[in-house]
């Protein structure tokens, strides 16, 4: 938001500045949903220093009515061994941690499915470690999850499904030999969208579902004022919006 991507640095977000975003949130129909910060958990952070971060990110979006961080795991070795299981054990005391620091505003701590922190092997034993905290939850970011499950997501998604507390949509075209996944208008890629919204219905999901547009990083998307309407038409289309 203007430039910065740290809570506490963003002006509009600065106590003097709260019942303006407020009152403008109300007069235009939206709702905070998640903070998004770029916190990878596997990394040699100094725990102090993190629940610090995430103490100071929970208070402001206390203050503002942001009811979640998203956080990423985010990368564990593949082969067995003591760098895996010391990459798992600090993820979780990490996880453990700051869920506590966050509770304390009243805001919980999503999980994002990224990086490799996207398959059922690497995520089961993080999940295992902290499914006794009630204020974690999990993002399901289609895209990541897609790239190892492909159109049979049901084992990983059942998996997920105890902690789901928001899901991302984009759309993208899969990797073919000698190319590489390649973002593209929701709908018009690979992603089963539709049969993901089935599943979420069908389990009485409540949750929201968003676009993550991310042009910044990938100019070569069509502009928000297009991709915005497109992904309110596209999600009405598969049934996946109430009409009120």
């Amino acid at each position: 938001i203007d430039g910065e991507m740290e809570a506490p640095k963003i002006a509009r977000f600065f106590p003097e500045n709260v019942e303006k975003i407020l009152s403008s949130m109300k007069e235009n129909g939206l709702r905070f949903v998640s903070f998004g910060t770029s916190v990878c958990l596997h990394a040699k952070e100094n725990r102090e220093e993190l629940v610090k971060y995430i103490s100071d990110t929970a208070e402001v979006c206390a203050r503002v009515g942001i009811p979640a961080i998203r956080v990423f795991g985010d990368k564990l070795p593949e082969e067995d061994g003591a760098a895996r299981e010391l990459s798992i054990a600090r993820i979780i005391g990490n996880l453990s941690a700051i869920c506590e620091a966050a509770a304390k505003f009243g805001v919980n701590v999503n999980l994002e499915v990224h990086g490799t922190v996207n398959s059922i092997r690497n995520l089961a034993p993080i999940l295992e470690g902290v499914r006794h905290i009630p204020s974690f939850g999990i993002i399901w970011d289609v895209e990541h999850s897609d790239k190892t499950t492909g159109d049979d997501f049901s084992a990983f998604y059942e998996l997920i499904k105890p902690y789901l507390r928001h899901v991302h949509f984009k759309d993208y075209h899969r990797a073919t030999e000698g190319n590489t996944w390649v973002l593209c208008e929701i709908g018009e890629g690979d992603i089963p969208l539709a049969a993901i919204v089935d599943t979420l219905k069908k389990d009485g999901y409540d949750g929201y579902i968003s676009l993550e547009w991310e042009k910044k990083w990938h100019p070569e998307l069509s502009a928000p004022e297009l991709a915005f309407p497109n992904f309110v038409s596209f999600m009405k289309g598969i049934g996946a919006l109430n009409e009120d």
